[in-house]
């Protein structure tokens, strides 16, 4: 672990660069397959001061770690502008790269607006949907955040998604990977930051989303169901539930996090990107 805290000239902190370091590299505490995004923490208004001091400890400490790669970096983030900017500076060689798409749905005021948005092909299908599932009788959607109750759900969550294929299956037979979200639930939880929404046909659970809020965005992490019940569309109307909720608690935007599924795209989410950033010293033999 490298983890560097920046502190500004009155001591306070200011900044937090959650790294690692392996084989000659600097690299986030990250894995592409269960983190979205990976960014640097600081006070927004010492952005400047954090990079330059960040910079500094690289090159102090670069006979060490000729290499950093960063992954999963948000459109948008200051890392793109200044990491570039000091390598230039300083004889780095760099590159950026698109990591994957992130599809993202910026939320309006109201519920109708939202509706209104979808368009009229977009709107009937979410409503046929919807009334098809309620066909079934005894239809309800529960809310879970306290950390006292998630624990159970989401052991359920983990394998109502694995069975539903044998690469999710393989994904969550990896070791420690239950046990890492369980340690998740119980530490985002506790500030509210985590929850799951389960989808259940009378005593049934047929359905459990899993998604994060943080400030003004909900973050949709991913979608079980029972392949039984696959007909009836699930999946979609927690995700319907979870959208209407967040405009009615004046979130600003939902985010679908990687990949291009259809349905990110049938809720009205428009793509964005993450890149990875690559530098390193440059090779100073003649």
């Amino acid at each position: 672990m490298e983890i560097l805290f920046f502190r500004d000239d009155s001591g306070s902190p200011a900044g937090i660069a959650p790294l690692m370091a392996s084989n000659e590299t600097l690299a986030f505490i990250a894995n592409h397959e269960v983190t979205d995004y990976c960014d640097f923490i600081f006070i927004e208004n010492k952005h400047g001061e954090f990079y330059a001091a960040l910079w500094d400890h690289f090159q102090r400490n670069s006979f060490k770690w000729p290499c950093i790669e960063l992954i999963n970096i948000p459109d948008g983030s200051a890392a793109l502008s200044e990491l570039p900017r000091l390598a230039e500076e300083h004889g780095y060689i760099w590159e950026v790269h698109t990591s994957e798409i992130v599809p993202k749905l910026h939320l309006p005021e109201s519920y109708g607006e939202y509706l209104d948005s979808l368009g009229r092909k977009n709107r009937h299908e979410l409503r046929r949907k919807l009334r098809k599932l309620e066909t079934l009788g005894q239809i309800r959607i529960q809310r879970i955040r306290e950390p006292e109750k998630l624990r159970d759900p989401i052991e359920a969550f983990v394998s109502m998604h694995g069975a539903s294929s044998p690469e999710k299956q393989a994904f969550w037979q990896k070791q420690g990977m239950p046990g890492f979200f369980n340690l998740l639930s119980a530490l985002f939880s506790s500030d509210n930051w985590m929850e799951l929404r389960e989808l259940y046909v009378a005593d049934r659970m047929v359905a459990s989303l899993l998604s994060f809020h943080y400030g003004d965005t909900v973050y949709f992490y991913n979608v079980a169901y029972d392949k039984e019940f696959s007909p009836y569309s699930p999946g979609f109307a927690l995700f319907h539930h979870a959208i209407e909720k967040a405009i009615a608690e004046n979130a600003s935007f939902a985010d679908f996090l990687r990949g291009r599924e259809k349905y990110k795209y049938f809720f009205g989410a428009k793509e964005s990107k993450i890149y990875s950033l690559k530098l390193r010293m440059r090779d100073k033999r003649p």
